[in-house]
């Protein structure tokens, strides 16, 4: 449960995937009636699809108050993992701590496992030519990020999930987005997930101009664009079925959110018979928000 008082909003420690990041997205109408200023000592550990969906709770902070979100009372194992991620280094936040003298993460090889948050441009040639970078880092540091699921044929794939995600944001959201990538250990399990996400204007507006669609919520629309080579832009693309065609071969999970809807597909697992999930019920938030992952 997320507390506030008269001036603070204090964030509960429910950043640990994408289900119980619910609990702060639910906050980001009263975040944008608040006095701006939140409390973070709460939070003991954070997710990359949470750290992107949170920053991105920030930029709308930002665009729509003219002002940014003063953090407060940041632990120094979460200042220092959103600091190595690059996560202050996008102009959204206000620090009103700075790490310790070398307290900071060292950018060495043992600690590739990740890709930093990069902004991916709305305009087309600014994010064709961002991707070719971030593709470029992935390969390099492919071995370490994919360890528990290298084969000949996995960084082809996660390259081509890759390259349709991004191009989504600068094709259809109207807006720039942002893309990471980490292998973290969560329990027993080791997790690979890459997040790709925006606040632009979301999957229903994106198909808005394809009328012979059929369905009556957005978690079936998303439905629709994973298992139906469709696209919004193009008459016969492929976009959400390639990725989802490629993460059933991997055997992950997808997570999808757009609006107040999701759509969760478990390739790894069928909970009660089934492996799909529909939500249509969720707290509103601008743009689709992506988690594709492997577990190990």
């Amino acid at each position: 449960m997320i507390k506030e008082s008269k001036d603070i909003i204090i964030l509960p420690d429910r950043f640990r995937d994408p289900y119980t990041f619910e609990s702060v997205l639910s906050m980001n109408s009263s975040l944008l009636e608040s006095s701006g200023t939140v409390d973070m000592s709460r939070i003991a550990f954070i997710e990359p699809y949470s750290m992107i969906s949170f920053l991105l709770m920030g930029r709308n902070f930002l665009r729509k108050r003219g002002e940014k979100l003063k953090l407060i009372h940041i632990p120094i194992h979460i200042h220092q993992y959103l600091n190595r991620m690059d996560f202050f280094s996008k102009g959204i936040f206000i620090l009103t701590e700075t790490l310790p003298e070398g307290m900071s993460l060292k950018r060495n090889p043992i600690s590739n496992r990740l890709l930093e948050i990069t902004e991916i441009p709305g305009k087309e040639r600014q994010g064709v030519n961002v991707l070719a970078s971030v593709i470029s880092l992935f390969r390099k540091r492919s071995e370490l990020i994919l360890k528990f699921w290298m084969d000949e044929s996995i960084v082809d794939y996660f390259v081509t999930v890759l390259s349709e995600l991004c191009q989504n944001i600068f094709e259809h959201s109207l807006d720039s987005g942002f893309v990471t990538m980490q292998t973290y250990k969560s329990g027993k399990e080791n997790i690979a997930r890459l997040v790709i996400s925006d606040s632009g204007v979301g999957i229903r507006g994106s198909f808005e101009g394809k009328k012979t669609l059929n369905y009556k919520t957005t978690s079936q629309l998303i439905e629709l664009a994973l298992t139906t080579p469709i696209s919004s832009k193009r008459e016969f693309g492929y976009g959400l079925c390639q990725v989802n065609s490629i993460t059933e071969k991997l055997k992950g999970t997808i997570f999808i959110r757009s609006e107040s809807s999701s759509l969760t597909v478990l390739y790894n697992k069928i909970e009660k018979g089934k492996n799909i999930f529909h939500r249509n019920d969720l707290p509103y938030f601008e743009g689709t928000q992506i988690a594709i992952s492997l577990s190990a």
